[in-house]
């Protein structure tokens, strides 16, 4: 028997989540008193509220032992002693889908903004991990002239053996010849000064989670590409985490203790 799951706060994908576990079996209930609860991803938003839902203090009133909480990047919540608690974007599968939807969700956003084609465009991608390696190659087959920017010599050699061109974090040129710049590294990479010495035209696309790679002092727009499995493919993104929901909780019912 499928236990019945409750979904506090939302995004985008979340109509497509509901519908596709109905499919699976489970019963969608109104009522917080029920096996698990699903939460959004992320779960929370900057205030720290669940993300399109009541706050933290709220949501801890809900809990009964012996509850399964499920969402996206659960920090800063603790389960309390007799819940348990699990973040989906420990599932690799989960992980690796969102990515491919990020990295296609930038050219969407990227494309009308551009006002030539990506063939022959020069573009680069700041950071060599799940996303930057699937952008980078997306961007390359549609014959942009891709530079990947990394720290470790041994990414540089990996970008290179790519095809792409290699940058060293550690000594950036010049980012003046760039039509487009997507960050998908989670920390300051580039200073306001820098920035500066872009086109005017130049985009600058915000791939990764706060405090994302782009000083930003408002001296340049920077065009925030957070959530986009949520906003640009929300049916694909849904089925996706669905499927990683009835991975766990199928798991966790033939091994309720976690063997």
């Amino acid at each position: 028997m499928k236990p019945s799951l409750f979904f506090l706060g939302h995004d985008g994908r979340t109509p497509w989540v509901k519908e596709a576990l109905q499919g699976m079996g489970y019963s969608i209930t109104e009522s917080p008193h029920c096996g698990c609860i699903v939460l959004p991803m992320p779960a929370f938003d900057k205030t720290g509220h669940i993300l399109n839902g009541p706050a933290v203090s709220d949501f801890l009133q809900l809990l009964e032992p012996g509850m399964t909480v499920l969402g996206g990047k659960l920090q800063p919540f603790s389960p309390p002693p007799g819940i348990t608690g699990y973040d989906l974007l420990t599932d690799e599968l989960l992980t690796c889908q969102n990515a491919a939807i990020t990295a296609e969700g930038a050219l969407e956003l990227a494309m009308p903004l551009l006002s030539v084609t990506l063939d022959g465009c020069p573009v680069l991608v700041t950071g060599w991990g799940r996303i930057g390696k699937l952008l980078s190659q997306k961007l390359a087959a549609l014959g942009a002239h891709v530079t990947v920017a990394a720290r470790k010599k041994k990414d540089l050699a990996m970008i290179q053996a790519y095809g792409f061109a290699p940058l060293s974090l550690e000594n950036p040129a010049s980012l003046s010849g760039f039509a487009a710049i997507f960050n998908t590294v989670p920390a300051p990479i580039f200073s306001s000064q820098q920035l500066l010495e872009t086109d005017p035209s130049c985009i600058l696309m915000e791939l990764a989670s706060s405090p994302g790679g782009f000083a930003c002092d408002g001296s340049r727009a920077i065009l925030q590409g957070s959530g986009l499995p949520g906003k640009t493919a929300p049916k694909t993104a849904g089925f996706c985490l669905a499927q990683a929901i009835d991975r766990y909780l199928s798991v966790k019912e033939e091994f309720p203790h976690g063997k």
